[in-house]
């Protein structure tokens, strides 16, 4: 089970001291969280389709996350072909949609995750149940469009999840996004 423990490291703000400077040193939690980033990722590795999606949904749920941590530890990105590949043989496809339209406290623009794709490899027919569970304790109004099933969400960076029987397509509201230095 993933827990609230094993995602602490994608809140953590690196101090400015380390940010900018070429010769600022090392962060020294970074090790820590290097190594927290590994052990997340085995577990998503190894978790049911259902936990990886209830781990999604509770990343943003409340806070938006260092999704590049997130990009990381899921994909294989290759940088020529700027092609993303699911580490996941269970996902057929997982597309992260970054945006640089935000500005950090050096108003330097940086990458924000706009929304997140996620083709599965068959059929969750407890995909729905899920997301309805994974976001208690949050308003959400439910719509159907086409053959999606639509989740608004109220006061999270999550604006909407939009779901088919093999797919999950989670939307951030970019006002919501942390800059949290380095990854």
């Amino acid at each position: 089970m993933i827990t609230d423990k094993d995602l602490d490291f994608l809140y953590y703000i690196t101090p400015e001291k380390y940010r900018f400077k070429l010769d600022g040193g090392k962060d020294p939690n970074a090790s820590l969280n290097y190594e927290k980033k590994k052990q997340l990722q085995q577990k998503l590795l190894k978790c049911s389709k259902y936990e990886f999606i209830e781990t999604i949904i509770k990343v943003f749920k409340n806070k938006y996350a260092n999704a590049q941590n997130i990009w990381l530890i899921t994909i294989d990105y290759d940088i020529v072909s700027k092609t993303q590949t699911p580490l996941r043989k269970d996902l057929k496809n997982v597309v992260f949609d970054f945006r640089n339209e935000v500005k950090n406290i050096a108003n330097v623009k940086k990458d924000y995750l706009n929304n997140l794709f996620i083709e599965f490899d068959s059929v969750l027919p407890e995909l729905e149940n899920t997301i309805v569970a994974s976001l208690k304790g949050k308003v959400l109004n439910k719509d159907f469009n086409n053959s999606k099933t639509v989740f608004y969400i109220s006061n999270s960076p999550i604006q909407k999840i939009e779901i088919t029987s093999n797919s999950f397509h989670m939307f951030i509201n970019k006002n919501s996004f942390i800059d949290y230095g380095r990854y």
